[in-house]
């Protein structure tokens, strides 16, 4: 009869762990890595926004959209629950409607100026950017379905 002792027990631990660790990669391991290579929403700098969106310092007064597709813009604090429970969801979505609709997130800790020009006082704040007149902003957390009703009836609608 064999009897475990602890010094077994850890020597079988410590097997198990660098087999897992640097065996073969699993498919769980190939999915996860796959998985980080899709696109997602991205976090942009003001100076980025002024690029892909708006150049709200030079043209405060009139509304010039400078993305070639439409846009959402997450304005969030990593602190904010909702903001944090949005975040899977918006990912997803970016996924989802890659090449037609862009998904942007913002980090009004870090840019408090494009927060305050865009009434962003509560969070999360998004900002839906069509091609044509004028984006749409509507605070507070929105479901999955929420947004995917704004994005098929709003942002993806023919003028």
């Amino acid at each position: 009869m064999y009897i475990f002792r602890p010094m077994n027990i850890i020597s079988l631990l410590v097997t198990f762990l660098f087999t897992a660790c640097f065996g073969n990669p699993s498919s769980a391991s190939q999915d996860l890595i796959a998985s980080a290579t899709v696109e997602r929403a991205r976090t942009i700098s003001e100076a980025e926004f002024k690029t892909l969106v708006m150049d709200f310092e030079n043209n405060p007064e009139e509304w010039i959209f400078k993305g070639e597709i439409p846009a959402i813009i997450n304005f969030y604090a990593s602190w904010c629950p909702p903001c944090r429970r949005l975040a899977p969801i918006f990912d997803q979505l970016a996924r989802e409607y890659a090449g037609r609709v862009n998904f942007y997130k913002v980090n009004v800790d870090n840019s408090r100026a494009l927060a305050t020009f865009f009434g962003a006082r509560s969070v999360p704040t998004l900002m839906f950017a069509r091609m044509n007149g004028l984006p749409a902003v509507q605070p507070g957390f929105m479901t999955r379905e929420q947004l995917i009703y704004a994005i098929e009836n709003f942002l993806l609608v023919d003028e």
